[in-house]
């Protein structure tokens, strides 16, 4: 019985496995909407199709990643803008593109030119951020073998324990 109950603790306490989870980054540049499709770790998910829909749940436009996992488009409607990409294993990730994406204008002394050239600068400074939340660091692995340990160890205390009783 207290075997069905420990399994039963694992199962539920059981966290869904982020190897394989599919990440979205999504940015406004100027007027057309840019980002990156790719799995957990920083591999592109090349040729995975994607749906971009409107506020009410129309669809604007279909997308596709490149072999790179990225894709750009220049939307025809007004933002918000939901976008999907679903790959054909289970795998799916989504982002919402609201107007806090557009960048924020700057004072009255710099130019567009000058706002278009730091939004570009800071893309590839938002999808490193992105991709460092995505990794195993080694706290994360240490935890889990710690975990391990810890769970063994009990297992051995709850024996010990019945051995003692016998």
């Amino acid at each position: 019985m207290i075997r069905l109950l420990a399994f039963l603790a694992l199962m539920l306490a059981a966290q869904p496995a982020h190897a394989h989870k599919l990440k979205l980054f999504v940015t406004q540049d100027g007027a057309q909407i840019v980002g990156k499709v790719y799995f957990a770790g920083g591999g592109a998910a090349v040729d995975i199709a994607g749906v971009v829909t409107d506020g009410q749940g129309q669809v604007v436009t279909t997308l596709r990643s490149d072999a790179e996992g990225r894709f750009r488009l220049t939307p025809g409607t007004a933002l918000p803008l939901h976008i999907r990409f679903d790959s054909a294993d289970g795998h799916m990730a989504e982002a919402t593109l609201g107007d806090s994406a557009a960048p924020a204008s700057a004072p009255a002394s710099a130019g567009p030119d000058v706002e278009a050239a730091i939004a570009r600068q800071l893309i590839p400074l938002r999808e490193q951020l992105d991709r460092m939340e995505t990794r195993a660091r080694l706290s994360d692995i240490v935890g889990g073998v710690g975990l391990i340990a810890g769970l063994f160890g009990a297992y051995a205390w709850i024996a010990a324990r019945r051995e003692k009783k016998s």
